[in-house]
């Protein structure tokens, strides 16, 4: 079958494996840091809304400059996490010999 680049994933990187072991402590501060964007997104969005929607005066500009500058600050940590969780997961790629269990589970089912 011919790949059409509309169909391809632009995520995809062909250098590396599909499946690593990570640990999950990263994904949770992930999570979390999603939460937070999430948040921070609601409260700017909401602030655009405010004088139509109650009549309450919006986030000044310093305060929406400042969540921005939280979320950048965020964006930058999930880049950090996502860096440490690769060389992590090429680690031990690299480590693994060709054809060896990468589990205790018996060689009857592996």
């Amino acid at each position: 079958m011919q790949s059409h680049p509309l169909t391809q994933n632009p995520w995809s990187i062909p250098t590396d494996p599909e499946l690593g072991l990570i640990p999950l402590a990263p994904l949770h501060h992930i999570d979390r840091a999603r939460n937070a964007i999430e948040t921070i997104a609601r409260m700017v969005g909401n602030s655009a809304a405010e004088p139509d929607a109650t009549g309450a005066q919006p986030l000044d500009a310093w305060t929406v400059a400042s969540l921005m500058g939280g979320v950048e600050c965020l964006c930058e940590h999930l880049g950090v996490l996502t860096e440490t969780m690769l060389e992590q997961a090429r680690a031990l790629d690299a480590a693994a010999e060709p054809g060896a269990a990468q589990h205790a589970a018996p060689a009857v089912i592996q």
